[in-house]
């Protein structure tokens, strides 16, 4: 449920904020957990906004820290026909491309108390997957007696695909 809640505060903002045409939430390696749009847009498109956006955040959150600026919050960037608003989401960063009429102090209202509920339902997911985690580490493997190792290889290969697949179903 946690996942639909944080798709629907993405919905929201572009619902509820005038002058916001999309809405991206990447982690911090650049892949785009959720994308809500005005418009259509390619996929890739969407990918390389999401790379984009936590590749300039974390570089400018590094310029600042040599800076001696401390934690940044925001980072908004004007071009001629609009705006990107970044905002830090803990494990993420959230996106608003907006346009040029948008009302900026709205827009960074929405963009910083948006990111804190979101930052705290990943911290829930994450906690969530973390103690899943532990419940596979506890089971048991059964390993039988006697088996040569080619055998050995295919039952490691097996179990390897068979924890991935049950990673998989979390997403």
């Amino acid at each position: 449920m946690t996942m639909q809640e944080i798709q629907n505060i993405c919905f929201n903002i572009l619902v509820k904020t005038p002058g916001v045409s999309r809405v991206i939430l990447a982690d911090k390696t650049g892949l785009t957990l959720v994308h809500i749009s005005r418009f259509d847009f390619e996929l890739r498109d969407v990918e390389s906004m999401g790379a984009i956006s936590s590749a300039v955040y974390l570089a400018s959150e590094q310029q600042g820290f040599n800076a001696g600026l401390d934690e940044m919050t925001t980072l908004v960037a004007e071009f001629k026909t609009g705006k990107i608003l970044v905002a830090d989401c803990g494990n993420a960063v959230l996106c608003l491309i907006t346009d040029n009429d948008v009302a900026l102090g709205m827009a960074r209202m929405t963009i910083n108390q948006s990111a804190r509920e979101i930052e705290a339902l990943l911290d829930v997911l994450i906690e969530e997957d973390w103690d899943e985690f532990d419940d596979l580490a506890k089971e048991e493997t059964f390993v039988p007696e006697s088996v040569d190792s080619k055998e050995d290889e295919e039952d490691g290969f097996l179990t390897d695909l068979q924890n991935a697949l049950r990673e998989l179903e979390h997403f």
